[in-house]
């Protein structure tokens, strides 16, 4: 195993850890905020621990990466990026260790559960927070794929094993390019959203800190009450319209670009998740209505249609108590939190195309029970799924199921009711910040114990990285030759 390289990597992570907390006290120097001194002291840190560990393992020429090296990189590297992105938060005294650490962890997998209580922070540290979202989005090691060229041949593994879904594209002859590609449209979206908001009228530091959020499906928000303390149509409105397109395949995005526009409008998965977005906030808006609240036709639909979006593409974005809401809205939102965003796209969750080859395949296996001699080959959009897929996915469930009662378990040891223990684990392993019951959109997570903050830690990283890459390294296996 090449732990050469894999050092070498890491060491690279803290020194991009190191600038964006830079940036972060440049924030707070143009505000004349007292944090300044905690940033300059953090990315210090970084530069001496991250120059000593480049000149150690720096690669001699092209050097490749295998699966192993990758996903151990890749591991690490979130790992690293937690630990020296609670810096700030902790030598500010914005929070103790296990806070900082399960904030930062929260910020980097675009997951947004907060422990955050006093939001009269200065801008610096608010900045910071959503700033570990944006660089957790598209994936700060699919960053160094598209900007160094001496991960040479093995670059594909680790851009699969960083990028989400169960399918890696290559939509380039150099998988650099699709690497800079997705970067680059990552980048212009969230300046493009940030121009928007700020034309609706957003004080700047708000909207670039909800860009970078809503692009990342993130759901860090400056505000206490997130985007329900504006109560302003047209900011969410935007904001609904950037989660959509960021939970979405950047890849297919990429191909629209390029001029191969028909993939996107054929691709059965954005099909799919175009069909359950619309689906649930139609379904949702009725319930709400026919469950004789307050409710306005308009003001249903309004709060449905953003919290769908927000719920589905795991941002956890809040423009209302979606825990105050009937029984069928909030049971229909706690099934699009397991359904996720699309592959290849900034959100988490299960995914809608595991879950149309999992729903393809039960299919399948139905008819093949009435025709057991024909020859039934497993199609999704027109194309043959490989048997390899359909084992991956089948996999990747068992796992999935399997994390959530354990970690729900662990969750309920701390004496937390049904409610929350399940829904803290759902809101943190699909890394979609709020739930329902004590974590609903309302509150956060600082009541809960030190115990339970590590484990929804742990659950956050691993869902970010869909199991493998974490749980990996743990198996025997991984480490024979």
């Amino acid at each position: 195993m090449n732990l050469r390289l894999v050092g070498y990597l890491n060491g690279l992570v803290i020194l991009a850890v190191g600038a964006g907390i830079l940036l972060s006290a440049g924030v707070s120097a143009i505000y004349r905020d007292p944090d300044v001194w905690a940033f300059l002291l953090s990315a210090g840190v970084c530069v001496v621990v991250a120059l000593p560990v480049l000149l150690a393992t720096r690669p001699r020429g092209r050097t490749t990466i295998g699966y192993r090296e990758g996903f151990l990189t890749v591991g690490g590297g979130w790992i690293v990026a937690m630990i020296f992105g609670a810096l700030p938060f902790i030598l500010n005294g914005t929070f103790g260790v296990v806070d900082a650490l399960f904030e930062s962890m929260s910020g980097f997998t675009t997951t947004g559960a907060s422990v955050l209580v006093d939001y009269n922070q200065p801008h610096g540290i608010l900045f910071w927070r959503s700033l570990t979202h944006w660089y957790g989005g598209m994936g700060i090691l699919v960053l160094f794929v598209a900007i160094l060229p001496s991960i040479g041949a093995g670059a594909m593994k680790l851009f699969s094993a960083e990028s989400p879904g169960p399918v890696t594209e290559r939509l380039t002859p150099k998988l650099r390019d699709t690497a800079r590609g997705l970067w680059l449209i990552y980048v212009a979206l969230t300046l493009l959203e940030t121009v928007l908001l700020t034309a609706a009228g957003m004080p700047l530091f708000d909207a670039v800190t909800h860009s970078f959020g809503s692009m990342a499906t993130g759901g860090f928000s400056p505000l206490e009450r997130s985007v329900a303390t504006y109560n302003n149509v047209t900011y969410e409105a935007i904001i609904t319209w950037f989660m959509f397109l960021a939970g979405g395949n950047f890849a297919l995005y990429f191909a629209f670009l390029r001029g191969q526009r028909r993939k996107l409008f054929q691709s059965p998965e954005f099909r799919s998740y175009t069909g359950i977005v619309g689906l649930s906030i139609i379904a949702i808006t009725i319930s709400l209505i026919a469950a004789k609240s307050h409710f306005t036709i308009g003001h249903a639909f309004r709060e449905a249609a953003f919290q769908v979006v927000s719920v589905q593409t795991t941002t956890g974005f809040v423009s209302a108590d979606f825990d105050q809401w009937n029984t069928f809205a909030k049971f229909l939102l706690l099934i699009l939190m397991f359904i996720g965003g699309s592959a290849g796209s900034t959100a988490g969750g299960f995914k809608v195309s595991r879950l149309l080859v999992l729903l393809k395949s039960t299919h399948h296996g139905l008819t093949r029970q009435l025709h057991p001699k024909a020859v039934l080959p497993l199609k999704l959009g027109g194309q043959v799924v490989p048997e390899s897929i359909r084992i991956s996915v089948f996999q990747h469930f068992a796992l999935y199921v399997m994390v959530f009662v354990v970690g729900s378990l662990l969750i309920a040891t701390s004496n937390t009711d049904l409610i929350t223990a399940s829904t803290s684990v759902i809101a943190t392993f699909n890394n979609i910040g709020p739930g329902l019951g004590a974590v609903g959109a309302t509150m956060n997570y600082a009541f809960m114990t030190p115990f339970a903050k590590l484990v929804l830690t742990a659950l956050m990283v691993i869902g970010r990285l869909e199991l493998y890459a974490i749980l990996l390294p743990f198996t025997r296996q991984f480490w024979k030759k």
